[in-house]
């Protein structure tokens, strides 16, 4: 027998949210039979789900329809986004209830992070590992969250699941960032369209809304902390000091002898690194390593460095029981928390194709790293890459290199190209008509 369609829902427990999530349910109950209907929320919504659940049900008998399977409560543990918002280190009502203003409308702009994310980074991710759960034991077909319902967002982007936000407002409030011609903020109480006289009130607000943002601490540190405790041990590993990040990327694969000619090269790079006798913590490999698969077509298995990878992790093994080096075929944590957690030191490129030899020019060309396999492409050879590593590291232009990547960074932040995307498309389409 074929497996019916799950839709789960979540929600906050304030009824200002979930009352759309259980009429919608209700309608969904009443109209869709071969579909099985789960709600995730925080406890104080259990009864208002069962209550909900009974509601469509007598309804269903009253309009001779098939009577529907219950509703199916998934409790989140935690704190709902209503008494969150209520607490005095938060207290959002105190500004949201002020009159509209030049002033006021400026300090509701200011308290949007905490209105976004009114829990410490802790609650956050506790809530967000609930969510993951429910998530594992559902299995749904199609998600639907409620936008003040942020874990469920942060999840649903995280894992690229089918989803949909249901909202208890109106579409107007999902397209006042798309109205053209400086449409009206929200919160500012502005008439629209925005008449001359106000369009500086309207920018100012849009400078303060940007700033605070960009600025506030709450969203940067509920972030870190959740990206860390994606994978706490690789966070806790990378603040044991300066570290070598390996990532060829998802496409590449090496085969054992490839592999061991790196090995070989971070060996000498170690030992080098060791000869030096710093007084600061010691240098570490953290390495990501596809591999191709044998003969037969076998995928290597997981961790185990057998057979001709023996020599991989034999080269290294000192290291490896020192806990300085880690080999792996997975990460969970992605590569750019590894690459934020400010313990990678290294910018070395190895292309091996097509445009990443353009890459590689560019990272020479700004004197940002080096091409460490200009001889050897499109592989590597233990000589000329030990030997960018060590220039990198410890040669007389390291510490200019640091600075310039540092100061490209900060000119060319990572959200920027995203961001020039979404400009650019809309005003390309026109041109296809």
């Amino acid at each position: 027998m074929e497996r019916l369609k799950r839709i789960l829902l979540f929600t906050n427990s304030d009824l200002g949210q979930a009352n759309v999530v259980l009429a919608t349910a209700h309608e969904l109950g009443l109209a869709c039979e071969d579909v099985e209907i789960h709600i995730a929320s925080f406890q104080d919504l259990r009864s208002g789900v069962d209550d909900a659940s009974r509601f469509m049900q007598v309804t269903a008998a009253q309009q001779k329809k098939k009577i529907s399977r219950r509703f199916v409560f998934h409790e989140i543990g935690g704190t709902s986004w209503g008494p969150a918002t209520k607490r005095p280190e938060t207290a959002i009502f105190e500004t949201l209830e002020l009159t509209p203003g030049l002033i006021n409308s400026a300090k509701g702009f200011a308290i949007l992070p905490a209105v976004m994310i009114p829990w410490s980074p802790r609650e956050f991710l506790d809530s967000f590992r609930e969510t993951e759960r429910v998530f594992g034991e559902v299995k749904p077909d199609l998600i639907i969250v409620e936008p003040l319902f942020t874990q469920g967002l942060t999840f649903c982007h995280h894992r690229g699941v089918r989803w949909m936000v249901l909202s208890p407002n109106t579409i107007k409030e999902f397209a006042v960032p798309v109205q053209p011609k400086l449409a009206a903020f929200a919160c500012s109480a502005l008439p629209y369209p925005i008449p001359w006289s106000l369009i500086p009130w309207n920018i100012y607000f849009g400078f303060v809304a940007g700033y605070t943002l960009v600025t506030d601490t709450r969203l940067k540190k509920t972030t870190e902390i959740l990206r860390a405790e994606i994978d706490p041990s690789i966070a806790e590993w990378l603040n044991q000091g300066p570290t070598i990040y390996v990532n060829l990327g998802t496409h590449h694969k090496s085969k054992s002898t490839e592999a061991h000619e790196m090995s070989k090269a971070f060996r000498k790079v170690l030992e080098h690194a060791d000869t030096l006798h710093s007084a600061g913590k010691p240098l570490q490999i953290l390495w990501k390593l596809g591999r191709v698969p044998d003969e037969e077509g076998n995928v290597p298995k997981g961790d185990s460095y057998t057979g001709e990878w023996a020599l991989v992790t034999d080269e290294l093994q000192a290291y490896i029981k020192q806990d300085r080096v880690r080999v792996t075929d997975w990460l969970v944590a992605e590569p750019k928390s590894v690459l934020e957690s400010r313990s990678i030191i290294c910018s070395a490129l190895l292309p091996a194709w097509t445009d990443c030899y353009d890459f590689a020019n560019r990272v020479e060309l700004l004197g940002i790293g080096r091409w460490a396999n200009q001889e050897a492409k499109p592989r590597w050879k233990e000589d000329e890459l030990a030997r960018a590593l060590l220039e990198i590291l410890f040669g007389p232009e390291s510490a200019g290199m640091r600075m310039r990547t540092d100061e490209i960074a900060s000119r060319h932040p990572e959200w920027k190209g995203r961001q020039m995307a979404a400009q650019e498309i809309p005003d390309y389409l026109p041109r296809l008509e």
